[in-house]
């Protein structure tokens, strides 16, 4: 069925049961399975007005580091799933196109996310990353939504 899954995560708490989910997906299938954290183009996210009063080197810095962080704590919860951890650049692109550039990239056949769920006017406002992947993707993408 699915030979590698790629889970994403973005360093919010939200992530803990789509990464957990998608373990026990890549176990029960012996599927590849792979942790992606995006960092953000500063420069893009700067010029669009999100973070006003820091470089953009130091956003970018600071963004790795919640990276690095968000993928140490997808390895705890993968628990036992071999997976491979990257952290990639987005480099000019949105954070979902560069998601599915680093998941064709990878072959991966199906994309695992957390979702917010949120509607109305805060999905309006701050969008969804993983709507926009979901309409982009080649691939099946699984949305895990978070209960707090």
């Amino acid at each position: 069925m699915y030979q590698h899954i790629v889970v994403t995560t973005d360093g919010t708490d939200i992530d803990h049961a789509a990464v957990r989910h998608a373990a026990g997906l890549s176990r029960t299938l012996n599927a590849t399975l792979t942790l992606l954290h995006i960092i953000p183009d500063a420069h893009r996210e700067l010029s669009s007005g999100t973070a006003l009063s820091v470089s953009a080197e130091q956003t970018e810095q600071a963004w790795a580091r919640q990276g690095e962080a968000a993928l140490h704590d997808g390895q705890l919860d993968a628990a036992g799933a071999p997976l491979l951890a990257l952290q990639r650049p987005a480099l000019g692109l949105d954070v979902p196109h560069a998601i599915l550039r680093e998941a064709a990239a990878l072959n991966a056949d199906l994309i695992v996310m957390a979702t917010h769920g949120r509607a109305g006017l805060a999905h309006f406002i701050l969008g969804s990353v993983a709507e926009r992947v979901v309409h982009a993707a080649d691939v099946p993408v699984l949305l895990i939504r978070h209960s707090p």
